[in-house]
């Protein structure tokens, strides 16, 4: 969760792509106080976050903002095409969850496959 790592992209030429799902929480923390601790929800906002289009810019590759499954093919087509450091921001829903998921201390047996909103 640093962005260092984008300099040394760009400083060795080395054309990484960067997806993020971005819902503007740490959605698999929030997911976790949802499920495992009552709701308890503590330090997973982040409504306040950079312009991730123009901090890859800021860093000299390129950057896309995207809301849908075309958008998001386009993005990643133009980003392989100019062989280039790029971050593809892509727009989720804020309270998607991510599923499957193993709780602390299962095994696969224990996968959660999907959650319901009680």
């Amino acid at each position: 969760m640093n962005i260092q790592e984008l300099m040394t992209a760009v400083e060795y030429k080395l054309p990484v792509i960067n997806v993020i799902l971005n819902n503007n929480f740490l959605g698999m923390v929030r997911q976790w106080q949802t499920l495992f601790y009552d709701k308890r929800h503590s330090s997973t906002d982040l409504s306040m976050q950079p312009d991730f289009v123009k901090l890859a810019e800021a860093f000299g590759g390129v950057g896309y903002r995207v809301n849908t499954k075309e958008e998001f093919d386009a993005a990643l087509k133009d980003a392989v095409e100019k062989n280039v450091v790029a971050i593809i921001d892509v727009v989720v829903n804020r309270f998607e969850n991510v599923l499957p998921m193993v709780p602390a201390g299962g095994s696969l047996f224990n996968m959660m496959l999907e959650y319901k909103e009680k």
